[in-house]
């Protein structure tokens, strides 16, 4: 990795931390832009897919920046006084939206991450999720209407990215979609609870999923999209049942758990339709070393069996 590349890493890791550590409104927008500017050259030295991954950071670079845009105009309307008007609010809020590829502004992420190679993918889904998430929950503690609002659009995106998975014959969109259909439980989880319990164990299973599919492994990755799904006992489970135990000790209408879990169930679909194809794949093709089942089953299972204690 050349020097230039260090710093934009650099840039990547420290511009969420900066978000997250200050009160200051302002600063929290230069921590997303620290971060968003690190992730684009890093996006633009990936020659594994030269032409796709190009297409990719340039689409990337556009939502983004009118994102960025969005966001600095409804926070100064918004911040300076003007909160009688609701318009500014849904600017705010847009812009966020956006940013994480919520519905309706998740038009983005399948394309997006179709082009991307897999560390690449996990930095757009995973890391640079936080800080967008932080303003929603903070937005979340101090706006009571709101909490309906995230909770209408939250549970929306669980069910459109389930829908938008089924359709899917591409592992790497398939994978936009399923974090289309994961940020909407995460925003369940900033009005109820557990949000940063769920989104730990979200990067987690997600960087594992990258780390075997770089490393080719089709058992591992069968195993790691089965665990995404939430099914019991893999680790995923354990953040999805977090979020509705808080939601059920808050004691709000149950009528809102009903999307989420609607589209929990309909993303098993294409959970299982990749699952059954990489672990067919390693079946028909047995070079690979025969303790990897073993090894798989003590990772996945008993991980969630060890965790589900403490929740």
């Amino acid at each position: 990795m050349s020097s230039g590349n260090v710093l934009f890493l650099i840039m990547l890791i420290l511009g969420p931390l900066v978000s997250i550590s200050t009160s200051n409104w302002v600063i929290c927008w230069v921590g997303l832009e620290l971060s968003f500017l690190g992730a684009i050259p890093l996006l633009f030295s990936d020659s594994s897919f030269s032409s796709l991954s190009k297409e990719s950071a340039m689409k990337y670079f556009c939502i983004q920046a009118l994102a960025s845009a969005l966001l600095m105009l409804g926070g100064i309307l918004l911040f300076v006084g003007f909160t009688t008007f609701w318009t500014f609010f849904f600017i705010f809020i847009t812009s966020l939206f956006m940013k994480l590829g919520i519905f309706p502004m998740h038009f983005w992420v399948p394309s997006v991450v179709s082009g991307l190679n897999w560390m690449p993918m996990f930095v757009l889904l995973g890391w640079q999720k936080i800080a967008p998430l932080a303003f929603i929950s903070n937005f979340s503690e101090n706006f009571d209407w709101f909490c309906v609002f995230i909770l209408m659009f939250g549970g929306l995106s669980a069910v459109v990215g389930s829908v938008i998975g089924i359709n899917q014959t591409s592992f790497r969109a398939m994978l936009g979609s399923s974090s289309i259909s994961h940020t909407g439980w995460a925003c369940f989880g900033s009005v109820f609870g557990s949000l940063w319990t769920y989104f730990f164990i979200y990067c987690l299973s997600f960087f594992f999923l990258m780390l075997f599919c770089f490393l080719m492994n089709d058992l591992m990755i069968g195993m790691t999209v089965l665990s995404l799904s939430g099914l019991p006992p893999f680790t995923m489970f354990i953040g999805k049942w977090s979020i509705l135990k808080s939601a059920l000790v808050c004691h709000l209408w149950y009528m809102y758990l009903i999307l989420p879990i609607l589209g929990a169930l309909l993303s098993l679909f294409f959970y299982l339709k990749f699952f059954y194809s990489y672990y067919l794949k390693f079946i028909l093709e047995s070079h690979q070393k025969k303790y990897s089942l073993v090894l798989s089953i003590m990772f996945l299972f008993y991980s969630g069996v060890t965790f589900i204690l403490f929740f």
